[in-house]
């Protein structure tokens, strides 16, 4: 389990120029009859990060009022910063989408030491069988397919300050682009901009 510290910048070794929020968001397959992708990451965050529900603030949800729902966004705590992971299962396209909405990256560094970033992104990857994710600001992985041109990583690394793609998907990105990390139990790799 991840113990809450107080850590300062000077604990990470990257700066995520993020102004708003900060966002890690995987794009996962989707499991007929599997639990839902919401309750999943609720899981993985509990257990692994020991976030808590924040009463303060409220869930968001839009579904079908049967089945998982398509969007749901659950406030939570974590190392007492204010956070959302949302989930969303949209009808018939095989992808989900899990994403950690964080505080800026000068607000989330101050309270979150940088490996424990990656540790829990790489328990989300492992959990969700993630096939890639991203790193940004505000924004989300979306459904990428893989028959875009240029290659998915391409137009994900593009759009975002770093991605989270399989060794496979690294000759797809552009020239000059290394590795920063490797998430061990998911096999993703962390490419920052």
């Amino acid at each position: 389990m991840l113990q809450p510290q107080r850590q300062t910048v000077s604990s990470w070794n990257c700066c995520l120029p993020t102004a708003d929020e900060t966002t890690l968001s995987l794009s996962c397959p989707l499991e007929e009859h599997a639990p839902w992708l919401a309750g999943r990451v609720l899981d993985v965050l509990r257990q692994v990060a020991r976030a808590r529900s924040d009463p303060s603030r409220e869930r968001y949800v839009v579904g079908r009022r049967r089945g998982a729902p398509l969007v749901l966004g659950e406030p939570l705590l974590w190392n007492g910063l204010e956070i959302v992971a949302e989930a969303s299962e949209p009808l018939g396209s095989g992808l989900g989408e899990a994403t950690l909405r964080l505080p800026p990256w000068s607000e989330l560094a101050q309270r979150v030491p940088e490996p424990e970033l990656w540790v829990l992104a790489d328990h989300l990857a492992e959990e969700l069988r993630a096939g890639c994710g991203v790193v940004s600001d505000g924004r989300s992985v979306g459904f990428p397919k893989p028959d875009w041109r240029p290659s998915p990583a391409r137009r994900l690394q593009s759009r975002h300050l770093g991605v989270l793609v399989p060794r496979a998907w690294l000759a797809d990105l552009r020239p000059g682009s290394t590795v920063y990390r490797e998430l061990p139990r998911s096999g993703l790799l962390v490419v920052l901009e």
